[in-house]
C-alpha cells in the first residue's frame, strides 16, 4: 500500500467519522427534544437523557450510510478543490484506481459501524426501553388488547401484561390437539422467571377435556403455586416487544427460526434480518456511487452541482431501500426470497451504476494515431 492510498484512506475515515459525530448530536439533540416533555414525577429528567444517550447509537446506525456519504463527498470535495486528486490523476493513476483506497476507507468504516450497529446499537435499544419500563412501571408487550400472544408448537400462551424484570400477569395457556381443538387451558394471576424458558406460577387453575369420557368431561384442578412451568425464554419476551429495526443479526436469527419451528409468518423479521446483512454493503455502495461525481469536475461543471447531485442519489437510495424494505413483508408471505432480494436489489442496482459512472468519467484511452 503506497503513501497516496494511505492518505486517501485516512481522509475518507476521518471525514467519514467526524460526520458520523454531527450526525450523533443531531440525533441527541432532536431525541432529547422528544423526549423531555415525558418527564414527571415518575420519569425523571436523567431518566430521560439515559434513554437518549443508550438509543442515540442505534438509531445513529440507521442513518450511517448517509453520514459517511456527506463526510466521504466532503473530504474528497476537499482534495478535489486543492487540485490533490487532479495531482494524482496526472500522475497516472485511473479513476478504478483511485477507487481502491477509498472502497478500503469505506471499508473500514462499515466494520467500526457494524461493530457499533450489532453491539451498542441493538443493546442500547433493549437497555432504553427496560429502563423506561421500569422508571414508568408499565408493561412493555401491552400491543394488543388481550396481551401478548406466543405459539410453542401444539400450545397458545397469552400474557396480559410483561413487566420488565421477569414478571408475568394474567397468564394463559391453550393446548390443542392434532384437529385444532383446545383439550387443556392453564390460567395463573401472575408468574415470575426462574431462569431460561422455567416459570413459577401462583394461583394456578388448570381446566382439561377428557375425551375418553362419553360427554368430554372437564376435570379441574387448582393450586397456589406450581414451580417448573416451561413457558417461553425470557430472551423471546425481550425480543418480541422490540422493533425489528432495531435487534442485531443474532436476536433476528434467533427469533425467525422461533416463527419458522412454529409456523408462523416471519417475513418481517426475515426482511430486518437481511437488511442488517446487507447494511455494511451500503456504506460501500454508498461511496462508490459519489466517486465519479468528485472527479466529474475536473472536466466541466461546478463542483457544488455534482456534489449536490451525488448527494441527492444518496437520498434516492435510502429511501429505496425504505421503501422496498416496507414492500417486502407484504409480499413476502410465503416466499422465502423476497426479504433478501428486497434488501439486496437496490445495493447491487447502485453498484452496478457507480461501475457505469465511473467509465463514463473515465473513458479508455484512445489509441494514437501512427505518424507518417
Amino acid at each position: 500500500m503506497g503513501t497516496l492510498d494511505r492518505y486517501l484512506i485516512r481522509a475518507i475515515v476521518v471525514g467519514g467519522l467526524a460526520s458520523t459525530a454531527a450526525f450523533g448530536l443531531l440525533i441527541i439533540v432532536f431525541g432529547a427534544i422528544d423526549e423531555l416533555p415525558k418527564v414527571n414525577a415518575t420519569y425523571s429528567v436523567i431518566d430521560a437523557l439515559s434513554f437518549v444517550m443508550l438509543t442515540t447509537p442505534g438509531y445513529l446506525y440507521d442513518f450511517y450510510p448517509a453520514a459517511v456519504l456527506v463526510g466521504g463527498l466532503l473530504s474528497l470535495g476537499n482534495l478535489a478543490a486543492h487540485s490533490e486528486l487532479t495531482v494524482m490523476r496526472c500522475s497516472g493513476m485511473s479513476m478504478f484506481r483511485l477507487a481502491r483506497p477509498v472502497l478500503l476507507g469505506a471499508t473500514i468504516l462499515a466494520l467500526l459501524g457494524m461493530l457499533m450497529g450489532e453491539t451498542v446499537g441493538a443493546w442500547g435499544q433493549e437497555k432504553a426501553n427496560q429502563t423506561r419500563a421500569e422508571a414508568q412501571g408499565t408493561g412493555v408487550s401491552m400491543n394488543l388488547k388481550s396481551g401478548l400472544w406466543l405459539r410453542d408448537g401444539d400450545r397458545f400462551i397469552n400474557v396480559g401484561q410483561a413487566i420488565v424484570g421477569g414478571r408475568l400477569n394474567h397468564v394463559r395457556v391453550f393446548t390443542v390437539n392434532a384437529q385444532s381443538q383446545p383439550v387443556q387451558l392453564l390460567s395463573a394471576s401472575y408468574a415470575t422467571s426462574e431462569g431460561g424458558d422455567l416459570w413459577r406460577l401462583y394461583d394456578v387453575k388448570e381446566s382439561t377435556l377428557d375425551t375418553t369420557v362419553p360427554g368430554n368431561s372437564v376435570k379441574v384442578r387448582t393450586a397456589p403455586v406450581q414451580e417448573h412451568v416451561r413457558l417461553f425464554s425470557q430472551k423471546i419476551l425481550n425480543i418480541a416487544v422490540l422493533n425489528p429495526r432495531h435487534m442485531n443479526i443474532l436476536q433476528l436469527q434467533s427469533y425467525v427460526d422461533y416463527l419458522h419451528k412454529n409456523k408462523l409468518d416471519a417475513s418481517a423479521y426475515s426482511s430486518a434480518l437481511w437488511a442488517r446483512v446487507f447494511a455494511p454493503i451500503s456504506v460501500l455502495v454508498m461511496l462508490f456511487v459519489a466517486l465519479p461525481f468528485v472527479f466529474a469536475p475536473q472536466r466541466g461543471g461546478g463542483a457544488g452541482r455534482w456534489l449536490f447531485i451525488a448527494i441527492v442519489l444518496g437520498v434516492v437510495y435510502l429511501t429505496l431501500v425504505q421503501i422496498v424494505s416496507a414492500f417486502a413483508p407484504v409480499y413476502g408471505v410465503g416466499h422465502p426470497l423476497v426479504p433478501f432480494l428486497s434488501a439486496g436489489v437496490p445495493p447491487v442496482l447502485f453498484a452496478l451504476l457507480g461501475v457505469f459512472a465511473l467509465r463514463r468519467f473515465n473513458p479508455a484511452r484512445r489509441t494514437a494515431l501512427p505518424t507518417s
